[in-house]
């Protein structure tokens, strides 16, 4: 058991060799690896594992003492439907929000869940850039995607010959070239009936190119759009570069990937005993009532922690039983605490709901986002250190009952309530652990990121954690006209 154990853990975290008196959190597990475990465990046969025994007991020797190894049995992968390939099939609920909450029906509405970068780029070659999109535009069928007027998404069989709009700033222009192309796309609310639910311009000015890329979060999430990323450096790198295989796609992950129905109704059962006792979301000090506000502007601020820092943050977070995001989303919420009228809250921590049901779904574009409710609630007696524990706990809890999302949650908080209004507008996204999942690049990528924002409808902060050459970058994309600088 304990060979088995140690074979499934050195393949997660990318070992050599894993002994069984190694702690599971100390060599760099997280949660996002630890649910993974979880399922590859019980595919070779280990029963009695779940994701708390793995955070309770995470010394392999002690993970593995009681448990037996039996038959192994697989997973029931989806089968592709190529038949059917492009016919309408559901959102899911995260989707059905981003579609519903594009609406100017309801506050802090009129948006949509958008993300927008800018790149910097020197010598780069434009047409040889629009051939990769193009590309890949034929290789992942989400990029091809729209939406019906009822809600539905469909993949389009075909599509036109995807154009990067270039614009060659004049001599002394290029400000005002930068400006436009900022103000064009950074806000953007592109129609989800109409392809593409992206967009791609560039200013060009001698040898220098700002790329301005805007992405709908409807299609994709964040995992997927460093897998984009990744892909279109290596084939402008080399157009004719292998990537990894694609033999499956959303459209089956969401029609076929259901969780069982006695995990689903024990999954509701756990959610509804917790809904009465969920603090509300942060009762921050408003410049306004977001229902004064329409269109909402949002603004991005941002921190970066150094690399000696963040590595000291790692080892001392490991060395107490803790993931970096269980102690970065303890901090976020003490902060909120402090300003908040209350200092208990909860929060909602974005989720990358992946299922390794496939061997080539952490290859596949699409929108596998859930959230998943966090409460924090702060003890006078307790220390930093308990309440980050506790949190991560409550975390590791709620992760192992995440076939209902926070959606299905606030819904029934609603109907409790009697109110239309149960949403908790702060969100908390963490993507640390995510990089082992996306494909290698080239050593020296042609485009630099830059400048970048995102929206989200209904949301007043939008917290993002992300690892990234230069430490941990730390940003809150935030409603202006709520929290004026």
């Amino acid at each position: 058991v304990e060979a088995a154990i140690a074979a499934v853990w050195r393949a997660l975290l990318g070992l050599d060799a894993v002994g069984r008196d190694e702690n599971f959190l100390s060599l760099g597990g997280d949660s996002l690896l630890a649910t993974r475990a979880v399922t590859r465990l019980r595919e070779i046969g280990i029963d009695g594992v779940d994701l708390g025994r793995v955070f309770a007991r995470p010394v392999l020797r002690d993970f593995a003492d009681g448990l037996s190894l039996g038959a192994a049995r697989g997973a029931s992968a989806p089968v592709p439907d190529l038949a059917r390939r492009h016919e309408p099939f559901p959102p899911t609920e995260v989707q059905r929000a981003y579609w519903m909450g594009r609406s100017t029906d309801f506050d802090l509405g009129g948006v949509s869940c958008h993300f927008y970068t800018e790149f910097d780029g020197t010598g780069l070659d434009l047409e040889r850039l629009e051939e990769v999109w193009n590309r890949l535009i034929a290789r992942h069928e989400m990029l091809r995607g729209v939406f019906d007027a009822d809600g539905r998404q469909r993949i389009l069989e075909r599509v036109p010959r995807f154009r990067i709009l270039v614009v060659d700033a004049a001599p002394g222009g290029e400000e005002r070239a930068l400006r436009d192309l900022r103000e064009a796309m950074s806000e953007q609310v592109l129609d989800p009936s109409r392809w593409p639910l992206f967009d791609v311009r560039a200013v060009r000015s001698g040898d220098h190119v700002r790329l301005g890329v805007s992405l709908d979060s409807l299609l994709i999430d964040a995992l997927s759009t460093m897998i984009l990323r990744a892909e279109i450096e290596t084939l402008y790198a080399d157009l004719d570069a292998p990537l990894r295989p694609v033999g499956i796609s959303f459209r089956d992950y969401v029609l076929q990937v259901k969780p069982p129905a006695d995990t689903l109704e024990a999954d509701r059962a756990y959610w509804a005993r917790r809904v009465d006792e969920l603090p509300p979301g942060p009762q921050l000090p408003l410049a306004r009532h977001p229902s004064t506000v329409g269109k909402p502007h949002f603004e991005r601020r941002r921190l970066m922690v150094p690399p000696d820092r963040y590595q000291a943050l790692l080892r001392r977070a490991r060395s107490h039983g803790l993931t970096a995001s269980s102690v970065l989303a303890t901090a976020f919420a003490e902060v909120l605490g402090a300003w908040s009228a209350r200092p208990d809250l909860t929060i909602n921590l974005t989720l990358f709901d992946r299922r390794e049901v496939h061997p080539d779904i952490t290859n596949i574009l699409g929108d596998f986002t859930s959230l998943m409710l966090l409460s924090h609630r702060p003890r006078a007696e307790e220390g930093w250190l308990d309440r980050a524990t506790r949190l991560q706990a409550e975390s590791v809890e709620n992760l192992a009952h995440s076939g209902v999302s926070a959606i299905w949650v606030m819904r029934e908080l609603s109907r409790r309530g009697g109110t239309m209004d149960a949403g908790m507008p702060v969100i908390f996204t963490s993507t640390i652990g995510m990089g082992g999942a996306v494909p290698t690049g080239p050593a020296k990528p042609v485009l630099t990121p830059g400048w970048g924002i995102s929206q989200t409808p209904q949301v007043w902060i939008d917290c993002q954690i992300v690892e990234v050459a230069e430490g941990l970058s730390v940003t809150w994309d935030v409603v202006e006209a709520l929290f004026p600088a």
